[in-house]
């Protein structure tokens, strides 16, 4: 973030335009389409908001939709909605929504209830995936990945397990812990494959628990 000597707080109001650039506060309460990038200190957001750039933030709180152009960086997002993006590089996801990537996600901390999109990689130190609807990512890497299906999930959708689901090629960790995901590869410490996974090959070094309904068609302990 670039100095904050001449930054100015930016408020909007109702439906509006800007042409983007370098503030300290910005918080939009309606609709808002920045013509080019952002640059901010806080960013609150209720409604929806465009970025016809990138978007540097340190705090971001969304109620609502954004959608970025660019990459998203930054600190850390908080909020509910909907979230679209070309990449998320921040420290800390905090997330119920519905968050769809083309390009890379990733952060030190992310927590997510809602359904996840991206086109490759999704990557945290600690990973934990609440799943409403259907997701996936290219790869998933990580040190501790919790991937879960939400039972908010199957109350709003009774009889539709099936779209509950999470579809990635390779999934690595060092501890890995999943249900109703479908990979090619998961490669782990500590492995723990859940009900409604459906698994080509896992590796693991320490241990790894298949639950019964589950399918696994190659293990190996590397």
């Amino acid at each position: 973030m670039n100095e904050t000597a001449n930054r100015t707080n930016l408020k909007i109001l109702g439906n509006s335009t800007s042409a983007g650039g370098c503030f300290l506060d910005v918080k939009v309460t309606g609709e808002c389409t920045f013509n080019g990038d952002v640059d901010c200190r806080k960013l609150t957001l209720m409604g929806e908001t465009k970025v016809k750039g990138s978007l540097v933030m340190e705090n971001m709180k969304l109620t609502g939709e954004c959608s970025v152009n660019g990459g998203i960086e930054g600190e850390s997002i908080r909020g509910q909605g909907e979230i679209r993006a070309d990449s998320i590089h921040v420290e800390g996801i905090k997330f119920t929504g519905n968050l769809s990537i083309s390009g890379n996600c990733d952060a030190e901390d992310m927590q997510i209830s809602g359904a996840v999109q991206v086109g490759g990689l999704l990557s945290a130190e600690t990973l934990e995936i609440s799943l409403y609807g259907p997701s996936r990512a290219a790869e998933v890497g990580g040190g501790s990945i919790r991937i879960k299906r939400s039972l908010g999930g199957a109350l709003i959708r009774p009889g539709h397990s099936g779209q509950l689901s999470f579809a990635a090629g390779l999934i690595e960790g060092d501890h890995v812990d999943l249900q109703n995901t479908a990979a090619d590869t998961v490669r782990g410490g500590r492995v723990v494959i859940g009900s409604g996974c459906e698994i080509g090959t896992v590796e693991y070094r320490d241990f790894l628990d298949i639950h019964s309904n589950a399918v696994v068609r190659n293990q190996v302990k590397v």
